[in-house]
């Protein structure tokens, strides 16, 4: 009789837990909200459900390992993303009503909701004001830079190694505002596939690895494309607060008589670090690029990024400093002392 007792009380806590919202923790633990990952993963371990159980602990350690997932601000910017949702559907609710079961109803309000898991990758931004001291010719000192990247996952624990594979798109443009007819000089594309894994030691400062498959042109022909192909590593390191994310790179091999950038290993060499250290609702990243040619030519880069916070919580203020070579693939072979100011919409 006390073992049927504890089952119910067992089953009666499940239900409860489900009584949550899955869905909805789901939809908060895929924008990086570690709780919830947590919380997902009790709930499948308490269903004896261990290969999912496995997947949001797993999820869970990750998030806990990026300095996003630290920061209160990102924490309050995915509980209103949530609230939005919410209100949106509360708005459609006769049009929801409308759908009987519950698979139609799910998907008609993930149209509604715009809830299909992207979630933003490096930082998105808009600079309306950049100076370029070095710009000359057909670069005008004065031009607007910003900054669209988001990710998908595609699948997880394929090969029960804890996995994570992510597709994910970037694309940088350098618009040209202040000239006549205002024409883009330049925007960079950069496809990629990747695959992210947690180190589960607590003792250890290494966190995760990724690996990926990364493609990057300008969309351009004739003597101004420019593209190349990459194999990358990179692991995080957590010391305290800071993280540091070092990447190495493979570029895949090109026929000679079309290869458009043949020299490009000259000027980005075949790594770079990033150091990411986020204090209260700031966050600082410095990114160093070198080719550790020790003579004439030796070439590099230095990028610091600096976001406050604004007004509105999904909102930051974003000072960037570039100074080096290959800002953007056109001019991978000149050098950029840029300063430029403007907004960030992610982080």
């Amino acid at each position: 009789m006390k073992k049927l007792l504890l089952y119910v009380i067992l089953v009666q806590m499940s239900l409860q837990l489900y009584a949550i919202d899955i869905e909805k923790l789901t939809d908060e633990a895929q924008k990086g909200d570690a709780s919830s990952a947590i919380t997902l993963a009790q709930f499948y371990e308490s269903s004896n459900d261990k290969d999912k159980a496995f997947i949001w602990y797993k999820k869970a350690a990750l998030l806990s390992s990026m300095p996003h997932s630290s920061s209160a601000l990102q924490e309050e910017l995915n509980r209103n993303q949530t609230a939005k949702a919410s209100r949106t559907k509360e708005v459609y609710a006769d049009i929801l009503a409308s759908y009987s079961d519950k698979e139609t109803r799910s998907s008609v309000e993930q149209m509604l909701t715009k809830s299909f898991d992207i979630a933003p990758y490096h930082i998105n931004y808009l600079l309306p004001f950049t100076y370029n001291a070095s710009a000359g010719n057909d670069r005008r000192k004065s031009e607007t830079k910003f900054q669209v990247s988001f990710q998908k996952t595609l699948a997880d624990n394929v090969f029960g190694l804890n996995e994570t594979f992510i597709a994910g798109y970037t694309q940088t443009s350098w618009w040209q505002t202040a000239a006549e007819s205002a024409p883009f000089r330049e925007t960079n594309y950069q496809p990629e596939i990747f695959v992210v894994m947690p180190h589960f030691d607590k003792e250890s400062a290494l966190k995760a690895y990724q690996f990926g498959l990364l493609h990057e042109s300008n969309g351009q022909g004739g003597d101004l494309s420019r593209s190349w192909n990459r194999l990358y590593a990179k692991a995080f390191f957590q010391y305290n607060g800071l993280v540091i994310a070092p990447r190495v790179w493979y570029r895949l091999p090109e026929n000679k008589e079309t290869d458009d950038n043949p020299n490009i290993d000259d000027y980005l060499g075949y790594g770079d670090i990033s150091f990411i250290y986020p204090w209260k609702e700031h966050s600082f990243t410095l990114l160093v690029r070198n080719n550790f040619r020790f003579s004439d030519a030796n070439k590099g880069a230095v990028q610091f990024d600096w976001t406050f916070p604004l007004w509105e919580n999904n909102l930051f203020g974003y000072l960037q400093f570039y100074s080096g070579y290959s800002e953007s693939l056109i001019d991978y072979d000149k050098r950029s002392n840029r300063v430029a100011v403007g907004f960030a919409l992610s982080r």
